[in-house]
């Protein structure tokens, strides 16, 4: 399992099927027995199989990719370490699967597309940021909400600064030792090794070649992301790291102080007070921006008007309804958008979500909110456009 990102989700946004399906249901971060969450996950697994029987009766790699989440129903493993949402995702040539510190009210739902639209909170201003608590004695990557915080998984960082520095100090005594054994008997010089420690620069060396390894981790978890990340520290370690990073969201304040010492629900609270006006400062401006320019031909509202101005790469910013849906079909060749009663054909999609996938595809920005906190509550969808 990968951390969910902006990136992975618009690869999300490309794929299309004649049976995608998108499983979404809450979880227990520390539930005392994992039972209750597997009965949920087997009875969506359920109508997976209904489904797939139903619309691809004869596609045998959507079994296989079926059996691929039955797999991990039977991991006990897999159950005791959740966040506070599940959500996979299954097509003839796709199978993911996400934990996330998102709770999500249970779904199933078979489309042509994968329905994204209740992961757009984890990317705006109620959604996710990072914490990244630095010591030399290790290093902890968290992944937060607003409301909750979830462990990252670091499996290409190093542990401790120690790893650096005694893989360094073996390889330098391994090239010493060449060095020194290529110069007997020709009358050369001996090689000489300088050690590790032997000043308060070489200690900064250290550690900025450690943070350089982090860095490299990191790169991997965090490429093509935009949300901030708040650094928890001492002071002196900081402006090291942020010389050793590449990382663009860097926020300027930081928690001060050795994080080894804080629980994350500690850090999570301190980091709240640095990152949550920032959160919302772009969400807001974009939402000023609508309210200037409305009546100016640069907004839209409705889904009959903003679906093909988001097919055609025209939106830049989206506000779409979090709990509606608008079943129906688009017919980009006519640029009509046809709003239907409910429907379980996988041709009939929630509208408002294929908006936001548009959006998404063309690199506009999308926010999912209640309808009564969009800017325009008179419809389930509103967009600030580009032209």
């Amino acid at each position: 399992m990968s951390t969910l990102t902006m990136k992975m989700l618009k690869q999300l946004t490309q794929v299309e099927d004649d049976c995608c399906m998108s499983l979404y249901m809450p979880t227990r971060s520390a539930a005392s027995t994992t039972d209750a969450q597997r009965i949920r996950f087997k009875n969506l697994l359920k109508q997976a199989e209904k489904g797939a029987r139903q619309f691809a009766a004869k596609n045998k790699k959507l079994f296989e990719k079926i059996g691929e989440g039955e797999r991990i129903l039977a991991n006990d493993f897999f159950w005791r370490r959740q966040g506070n949402g599940l959500v996979m995702f299954i097509s003839t040539d796709h199978f993911s699967y996400f934990r996330l510190p998102l709770s999500f009210d249970e779904s199933f739902s078979i489309a042509r597309r994968f329905h994204i639209k209740p992961l757009l909170p984890f990317f705006m201003a109620d959604g996710s940021f990072f914490i990244l608590a630095l010591s030399q004695g290790g290093v902890r990557l968290f992944s937060c909400t607003r409301h909750d915080v979830m462990a990252v998984e670091l499996e290409e960082v190093p542990d401790s600064i120690d790893d650096v520095v005694e893989y360094e100090n073996k390889q330098s005594q391994l090239q010493m030792h060449i060095g020194a054994g290529a110069s007997t008997g020709g009358g050369g010089k001996a090689a000489i090794f300088h050690g590790h420690g032997v000043g308060i620069d070489d200690n900064k060396d250290e550690i900025f070649r450690f943070f350089r390894e982090v860095e490299n981790g990191l790169r991997q978890i965090l490429a093509n992301e935009q949300a901030p990340l708040v650094l928890a520290g001492v002071d002196y370690l900081l402006p090291i790291f942020r010389k050793a990073c590449s990382y663009q969201h860097i926020l300027n304040e930081a928690i001060i102080g050795n994080p080894e010492r804080l629980k994350p629900e500690e850090l999570h609270a301190q980091a709240l007070e640095i990152v949550v006006p920032e959160l919302q400062k772009q969400q807001h401006a974009m939402e000023q921006r609508y309210h200037e320019s409305a009546g100016k031909g640069y907004t839209a509202a409705g889904v009959r008007t903003v679906l093909p101005a988001a097919a055609h790469g025209q939106v830049e910013a989206l506000f779409v309804a979090l709990d509606e849906s608008r079943p129906g079909r688009f017919d980009r060749q006519n640029n009509e958008v046809m709003v239907l009663d409910e429907d379980d054909d996988p041709a009939v999609e929630d509208l408002l979500d294929l908006a936001a996938v548009e959006t998404l595809r063309h690199d506009g920005k999308v926010y999912a909110l209640e309808r009564d906190k969009l800017p325009d509550t008179n419809a389930a969808v509103a967009a600030v456009l580009r032209y």
